[in-house]
C-alpha cells in the first residue's frame, strides 16, 4: 500500500511539473522579451556607441506583428545610436501569410541616428520566390549588405555584410575590407562561418540563427543545432587567433519549426562600446 501510495504521488508530482513546463515553454517564454546588455571597449571609438541588434523575428505561423511592435518599441526605448538585423525576417512557408507592408511599416518605427543595417539569412533565401527581402528592409530604412561595406564616418565605423552562409554564396575574404584604425563591425546570419576567415582586423562579429537552441536540454539540444550555428550557439564570445575579436551570437526573438522556448528568452542585445 505504500509503494501504490508512493507511486501515485510520485506520478502526480511529475505530472503536475511536465504540465507546467510545457505551459511556461508554449505561453509564457515565447512572449517574453530581455535586453541583454554588453559592455566593450575599444580606442578606435571616440566617446561611446551603442549598438542595438536584433534578429530570427521568423514572422509567421508563430510570431506575429503584435510581437514585432514590442521588439521595435524595446529597441526604441534603449536610445540605439546604430541598429543591425541579422536575418530570418519571415518564416519560410509554402503559404506565406503575413503583411509584408505591416511588417515594414513597424519596422520602420526603429530610430537609429546612424543608421539601420541587415544581411541576408537562409529563410530570405528561402522566399526569394514570394516576397522581396531587400525591398521591404529598404521600404523601413534598413539598408542591406551582401558581402559589402560602408564606413560610417561620423564614428569611425566601418561595416561589413556577409551573404548567408547557408544558402548564399559569403565572401570569406571579405574580412580583408576592414580598414585600419577604424572599428569594425561584421554582420552574419550564421556565426560558424567566421572558423573559415581571418578575422583578427574585425573588432565585433553579430550574429543568430541559433535562437540560443531555442529549447535548451542538456545532452540533446546540441544534437538539433542548425548547420552553421554548432559551435557558437549563443552569448558572447572571444575569437580570433590573437583573442582580440569579440562575437556576439543573440538568441532571437521568434520561433521556427515548433511553437516552444525553453530556457532562451527571446532579447534583443544593446552593445555599448566605450
Amino acid at each position: 500500500m505504500k509503494l501504490l501510495k508512493y507511486f501515485l504521488m510520485t506520478t502526480a508530482i511529475l505530472t503536475i511539473l511536465l504540465l507546467g513546463i510545457y505551459i511556461y515553454a508554449r505561453y509564457i517564454e515565447p512572449n517574453l522579451l530581455m535586453v541583454n546588455r554588453v559592455n566593450l571597449e575599444s580606442s578606435r571609438i571616440d566617446g561611446h556607441l551603442n549598438v542595438v541588434f536584433f534578429g530570427d523575428t521568423h514572422m509567421g505561423e508563430f510570431n506575429n506583428i503584435d510581437q514585432l511592435e514590442r521588439i521595435v518599441e524595446k529597441i526604441n526605448a534603449q536610445n540605439p545610436d546604430l541598429v543591425i538585423f541579422t536575418g530570418d525576417l519571415i518564416s519560410a512557408s509554402k503559404n506565406l501569410n503575413v503583411d509584408t507592408d505591416a511588417i515594414s511599416a513597424v519596422l520602420k518605427k526603429i530610430q537609429a541616428p546612424y543608421g539601420k543595417y541587415c544581411v541576408m539569412g537562409n529563410h530570405e533565401y528561402a522566399t526569394l520566390k514570394q516576397y522581396s527581402y531587400k525591398d521591404l528592409m529598404n521600404s523601413a530604412d534598413f539598408e542591406l549588405l551582401v558581402n559589402d561595406w560602408l564606413d560610417i564616418s561620423e564614428i569611425n565605423v566601418r561595416l561589413l555584410g556577409l551573404d548567408d552562409a547557408y544558402s548564399g554564396k559569403p565572401d570569406k575574404n571579405l574580412s580583408d575590407d576592414a580598414l585600419d584604425g577604424a572599428y569594425t563591425i561584421m554582420m552574419t546570419h550564421e556565426p560558424d562561418i567566421i572558423d573559415q576567415m581571418n578575422i583578427d582586423n574585425i573588432q565585433l562579429i553579430l550574429a543568430g540563427h541559433t535562437h540560443g537552441g531555442q529549447i535548451s536540454i542538456p545532452f540533446l539540444t546540441e544534437k538539433f543545432l542548425p548547420p552553421g550555428g554548432k559551435k557558437y550557439v549563443k552569448g558572447l564570445f572571444t575569437v580570433g587567433s590573437d583573442g582580440q575579436t569579440n562575437l556576439f551570437v543573440t538568441k532571437g526573438t521568434g520561433m521556427s519549426t515548433i511553437p516552444y522556448r525553453f530556457m532562451n528568452v527571446p532579447e534583443i542585445v544593446s552593445i555599448e562600446i566605450n
